[in-house]
């Protein structure tokens, strides 16, 4: 069945809330083009495309039919004008919780329910990534989001790429030209003589596969981080149990420091394997690195704290630092600068994807791995 076109016209509306619409409206069984307003729409004004910055003159679609929405911020509210009407919400999350229901309601649409067991991608017509830099075009796993376009400072893969940077694609591992593997989980690192995956080590000599006991949640160059606590070489020649859960972390001039969900911090000298702190912080959020005094600060609600091998060092009151932004949206570990709105994956204001599998850095370089593919940036300096 064709889908119903319709067309969005935005103004002040955050990327993400962008997104949202078009998944949203995608979701519902619309075909979606977004469109930013510059100023007031009349028959002669140009606009921006959204999807893929190039201006656009929308003179014409007053004589097509065409279904038409206009959304704009204001302040805290956004409003949502139909043909029927305008309604005003009065805050993100009323307009996040709301937008469909009266969208499908104002048009007489019959949204598309998937149920609990079905999955909402069926419904979705097949994502592309469009990447400027090498004029190429990847077709995708449906998203919601009709087109995807590489920023400048991120580099796109369309494929798994693991810790060693190996490629994995439809089943298959591949390691250069002439080594290759059929892999039935999801790989994460090639050893040489193993391959990790999400459920198991793989001995390529045996061929017997090895159930792993906790999931490995985090690569930094030489070293893995499991979702127990736990550290590891990627050689995984030795493991050591460090914490509970992992909340945040930062790997510096081999240093581990590690905050786990219990509010418990550790910092780990990964040269000797030792544990050279520990202690408990009831309100800790996240760390931070200062670089200008090359050091490594563990911030919280209330006070933040400097961490040296030593003990601890108060340095600081703050006023809520997080209240607004977090924990909902900012994901672990911070320093990523990633965010999940709850139906996205965020870096600055570029879509990743509906899920995200698991990330590494290496050479200074992160790698995010989502459900699109593999997007690369270097580390950001944290403020």
């Amino acid at each position: 069945m064709e889908r119903p076109q319709i067309v969005v016209f935005e103004k002040n509306i955050a990327p993400h809330l962008s997104i949202f619409i078009t998944k949203e409206l995608s979701k519902a069984g619309f075909f979606a083009t977004n469109v930013i307003l510059n100023s007031e729409l009349d028959s002669e004004i140009e606009l921006e495309l959204a999807s893929t910055s190039a201006s656009i003159d929308v003179s014409n679609f007053a004589a097509r039919e065409l279904l038409k929405i206009s959304v704009e911020s204001i302040g805290d509210t956004i409003s949502l004008t139909t043909n029927a009407s305008t309604i005003v919400f009065k805050s993100e999350e009323e307009f996040l919780s709301g937008f469909l229901e009266y969208i499908t309601t104002s048009f007489s649409f019959v949204r598309i329910e998937t149920g609990s067991n079905e999955d909402t991608r069926d419904f979705y017509p097949e994502t592309v990534v469009y990447d400027p830099k090498s004029s190429k075009l990847y077709v995708t796993v449906p998203t919601g989001v009709p087109l995807i376009v590489v920023p400048n400072y991120m580099n796109y893969i369309p494929a798994t790429v693991t810790m060693d940077g190996s490629f994995y694609r439809d089943k298959v591992l591949y390691v250069s030209e002439k080594i290759q593997y059929q892999v039935d989980s999801l790989p994460l690192l090639y050893t040489g003589y193993s391959i990790l995956t999400d459920n198991y080590i793989l001995n390529l000599r045996t061929g017997r596969k090895e159930v792993i006991l906790s999931v490995p949640i985090f690569g930094w160059d030489k070293y893995i981080i499991y979702a127990d606590g736990s550290i590891s070489d990627v050689s995984l020649t030795w493991k050591l149990k460090v914490s509970n859960t992992p909340l945040d972390f930062l790997l510096v001039e081999n240093m581990l420091y590690l905050l786990d969900v219990t509010k418990n911090v550790y910092v780990v000298n990964l040269k000797t394997r030792k544990v050279i702190f520990a202690g408990n912080f009831e309100e800790a959020v996240c760390f931070d690195y200062d670089e200008r005094r090359a050091t490594v600060i563990l911030k919280s609600l209330k006070e933040n704290y400097v961490l040296s091998v030593n003990g601890s060092i108060k340095v600081d009151r703050t006023e809520s630092f997080f209240k607004n932004d977090f924990p909902n949206k900012r994901l672990y570990p911070i320093f990523t600068n990633i965010k999940d709105f709850g139906f996205g994956f965020f870096y600055d204001d570029i879509y990743l994807g509906n899920s995200i599998f698991y990330m590494f850095i290496s050479k200074g370089v992160l790698n995010i791995v989502t459900d699109v593919g593999t997007w690369q940036v270097e580390v950001k300096k944290q403020d």
